[in-house]
């Protein structure tokens, strides 16, 4: 259970939020969505139960995200965030059993392409609380048989879909999947029956490990991450002092929560009220990380309501969600602190609250995100937040009653309006996200010899892969999520090239332009701050110090620079760039050489650029006299420019761990 924190709110600095301080660099910014909630025109065993459900209300078209994911994929890049996770709707993709709906398949690769192409990373959920209505009809997860047909369908979308998906949820939520179908009688299929709920229980636990064990042996397997999302509904007694309260506490966290997390940790599973564990093959070790759904917690006594449409128990400064239970942020962590002991990266994968008039979820997302930030300075290892959700949606028993949406829906229009909390998370996450890598890649280099006359500098293997590779890893670390690769007039050398966890845009010439005239050619496709980098430099920079620099100067265009190299190439006075000469035979009072990392504001590409050939460094950064800023820092660079520095290069990365 752990202690019941509760701190004074009003006392608590949000500075680092909107600083962005608060969260490392590669930090996986999302928002997250289920397929029966937002896609309407779904016949599965929820359609089949909403007639009897809490509301009555039928899903129907739901938010119509089917014929408007284009529309949904820009509001989810509207946000600046770089993931998004969706589940896959397996009664569309087999709607009667062995039989396959390839255009439904269609459609989610279509989904996963587009938002690549948007510098989004996709997480996939393999079960969200539905399935098909003939695999509903065989029993569902009450026949441990069935597995074998949802394990069929896992396989096909993996095959599908892991060539571009990294992360991959096996099954939402088990706990909650189990309580509310069969105990509580709130999901599908409503029945109150806690011998099912263990037989239940234990099947999903069994298709969780088949589906990990199964999905790694695949291609890409090795590659992907895969995990279980696990809800962490906290129980703490009502009355403290109070052993029978205490009691009944432990009793639902154990059935709730510790349960499944022991099973994943040992491989043994005790079903909620089981007298028993049972040994479940394959269950140990069958996570690559844990996905943490945290929503609040419960005050337990003995006489605790069965009905979740009676009001549950709050302490008196605490304020209810529209979902009436309390918004308790501080539980966060203590649901991260009772998934350590897996010894897994967490990810939060759902985190949002109930909130028609958008009057708490400001606050609720200050919260939240103050408790994981101080998470991870503690040095817990969180890798992402998912804001649950991305749009108002269908809320299962509930209806459309409640609202989880950064983007308000009207369901009759079905129009997205962003909220007052959709703008706040979006600049939260924009304050730590670093700006779009723009990489020179197409140069060629003679003093290398035959091989790159023909081929781009870029693409020469060096310690074992090509030195673009090296280059996007280091961005990638630092938190770049989108790369616009400029391949020169060579682009076909680049096809099929792919880096994970990047998007990656190419965009070719049809006749050598100059570094200039490739930039000027692509500025559609170019953001308005980039960070410039040369495609055959190495060059392990800080970009976060090197951008919060850049916004201190208020400048235009930062260039990093070094006094530690045996040529100079410019004159820095009072930092600023007064004079750049690249000639060999520079003037006796150049004092640095650009290192080859810079961040540019793309006006300057709009105020200076032109058609045709021309060299970027020649032209801008004379124009720029004065105006550019000099960023020193004398960080060690790679010029793989001849035999000997390509050679020096390839020892380096041999022997650093980057």
């Amino acid at each position: 259970m752990g202690i019941e924190e509760h701190r004074n709110w009003d006392s608590v600095d949000y500075t680092n939020l909107l600083s962005g301080n608060l969260f490392p660099p590669n930090f996986m910014w999302g928002v997250a969505t289920a397929s029966h909630q937002i896609e309407g025109g779904n016949t599965n065993n929820w359609s089949a139960f909403e007639p009897r459900s809490k509301s009555g209300q039928l899903s129907g078209n739901a938010c119509d995200h089917w014929n408007r994911k284009e529309e949904d994929i820009q509001l989810i890049k509207d946000l600046n965030v770089s993931h998004y996770r969706f589940s896959i709707e397996w009664s569309r993709i087999e709607p009667q059993q062995g039989i396959w709906d390839e255009d439904a398949v269609q459609w989610y690769s279509d989904l996963v392409d587009q938002l690549l192409d948007k510098g989004i990373q996709p997480m996939a959920t393999l079960h969200h609380f539905t399935h098909p209505l003939w695999w509903d009809e065989k029993g569902g997860f009450e026949n441990e048989n069935n597995i074998d047909d949802w394990i069929r369908f896992c396989v096909k979308m993996f095959d599908v879909l892991s060539d571009r998906i990294d992360w991959w949820c096996t099954i939402n939520e088990p706990a909650v999947f189990a309580s509310m179908g069969y105990v509580l009688g709130e999901f599908p299929p409503g029945e109150r029956s806690f011998k099912k709920t263990r037989i239940v229980s234990t099947n999903l636990m069994r298709a969780h490990a088949r589906c990990y064990q199964t999905l790694k042996s695949m291609e890409h397997g090795k590659r992907a991450h895969i995990g279980l999302v696990k809800n962490i509904n906290l129980f703490d007694p009502y009355r403290r002092w109070n052993p029978l309260h205490r009691l009944q506490a432990r009793l639902l966290d154990g059935m709730f929560n510790l349960c499944w997390i022991k099973g994943l940790m040992t491989g043994r599973f005790k079903a909620p009220s089981a007298l028993r564990s049972k040994e479940i093959p394959g269950l140990k070790g069958s996570s690559d990380f844990i996905g943490v759904n945290y929503y609040t917690h419960l005050l337990a006594t003995p006489f605790m309501p069965t009905k979740v449409d009676i009001d549950p128990l709050i302490r008196p400064w605490e304020q209810r969600t529209d979902f009436r239970y309390p918004m308790y942020a501080e539980g966060l962590r203590r649901a991260f602190d009772m998934v350590s002991c897996l010894n897994l990266p967490i990810i939060v994968t759902e985190n949002g609250v109930a909130d028609d008039d958008d009057d708490m979820r400001p606050e609720h997302i200050r919260r939240h995100l103050q408790i994981t930030g101080e998470a991870i300075a503690d040095g817990m290892d969180i890798r992402g937040f998912y804001h649950w959700s991305l749009m108002d949606n269908f809320e299962w028993a509930e209806g459309y009653d409640q609202r989880f949406g950064l983007y308000h829906v009207d369901f009759e229009t079905k129009e997205r309006t962003l909220k007052e909390s959709g703008a706040l998370y979006s600049e939260i996450v924009k304050a730590h996200r670093v700006p779009q890598v723009v990489i020179l890649a197409g140069g060629l280099g003679t003093r290398l010899g035959e091989r790159t006359k023909q081929m781009p500098k870029s693409l020469i293997n060096v310690s074992g892969k090509p030195i673009l590779s090296h280059i996007l890893d280091w961005a990638g670390a630092q938190g770049c999520m989108e790369a616009l690769i400029l391949t020169g007039h060579l682009g076909e050398q680049f096809d099929g090239f792919r880096h994970e966890g990047m998007a990656l845009t190419f965009h070719q010439e049809s006749e050598p332009l100059g570094t200039g005239g490739a930039l000027w050619n692509a500025r559609h496709l170019i953001q308005d701050r980039f960070i410039l980098l040369w495609g055959d430099d190495f060059h392990p920079i800080d970009y976060s110090e090197l951008v919060a620099y850049h916004e201190q100067e208020s400048s235009p265009l930062t260039l990093t620079v070094t006094t530690e190299h045996g040529e100079m190439n410019l004159l820095h006075v009072d930092g600023k760039i007064a004079q750049y000469d690249k000639s060999t035979s520079p003037p006796s009072e150049f004092n640095g050489y650009e290192s080859g990392t810079s961040v540019v504001e793309k006006r300057v590409l709009l105020e200076h650029g032109k058609d045709g050939k021309w060299s970027w460094e020649e032209t801008v950064y004379p124009e720029m006299s004065m105006k550019a800023s000099a960023y020193l820092d004398n960080t060690k660079f790679w010029d793989m420019g001849t035999p000997e520095r390509l050679e020096r290069l390839a020892e380096f990365l041999n022997k650093t761990s980057l």
